[in-house]
């Protein structure tokens, strides 16, 4: 993945795939709860190049997507100018998870998690994060021998179950360490967070529907196409 930031292609992917971040992030996804501002479609966005790109050159493109959409688009960057990070970090965890190696998206899940539980308003919503914990649970197995999925052509069968996993790990990653943002920077009482915990799971998988739907035909026909090597193992 080193490697490939140094071709003509890993780098002109980077540009394509900021350029695409940058536009999703221009657009609103869901409204926010307790802070001005809204949630964009950069979180669909953000995973899906960490699907595509793996989490070097897929956070590295997100990053400079998310640098750039922040000026674009001030009201999706809820969080001041560490608004890129939540993005960049769900990038990594998605390319992470699918190049099997969730147990590094497990820790960044784990960490965001205590970061959110280390302020008290945190601890008293402690059922929160509970699907955020159920990723963790995922991106280990996922680490395991149990890993179904490949980045062959041939086995396109079994990334039916590794890009949604993946879109799943990543898309509560971003979310958690939002979370964990807000609860800091808002000083978000615990009633907001328990007032939404039974929104934000629906409103997460169906971002993570809407990513693998388009992740897998995109990186059925990418790979196909020959155009570039997108997973380096």
């Amino acid at each position: 993945m080193i490697e490939n930031l140094r071709t003509t292609k890993g780098i002109a992917s980077i540009a394509v795939f900021a350029a695409f971040h940058t536009v999703l992030s221009s657009l609103p996804y869901t409204i926010t709860i307790g802070v001005s501002g809204s949630i964009t479609l950069g979180i669909i966005s953000a995973t899906l190049v960490g699907i595509l790109l793996g989490p070097i050159t897929g956070g590295l493109a997100v990053l400079i997507g998310s640098v750039i959409g922040m000026f674009i688009n001030p009201a999706g960057a809820i969080f001041g100018a560490l608004s890129f990070l939540p993005a960049t970090l769900g990038a990594l965890s998605a390319g992470f998870t699918i190049t099997k190696r969730g147990y590094i998206s497990a820790a960044m899940i784990l960490a965001s998690i205590l970061l959110f539980y280390s302020h008290p308003f945190g601890r008293e919503a402690m059922v929160y994060p509970f699907l955020h914990i159920t990723a963790v649970i995922v991106a280990l197995v996922f680490s395991t021998r149990l890993a179904v999925w490949s980045t062959e052509l041939s086995n396109i069968k079994k990334l039916n179950v590794g890009v949604p996993i993946a879109a799943f790990v990543g898309t509560l990653t971003d979310h958690i360490f939002g979370s964990g943002l807000a609860i800091w920077i808002f000083d978000l009482p615990a009633a907001v967070w328990n007032s939404i915990i039974f929104i934000y799971p629906i409103e997460r998988i169906i971002a993570v529907i809407i990513t693998s739907a388009i992740a897998l035909p995109l990186y059925y026909s990418l790979r196909k196409s020959g155009i570039f090597n997108l997973i380096k193992k």
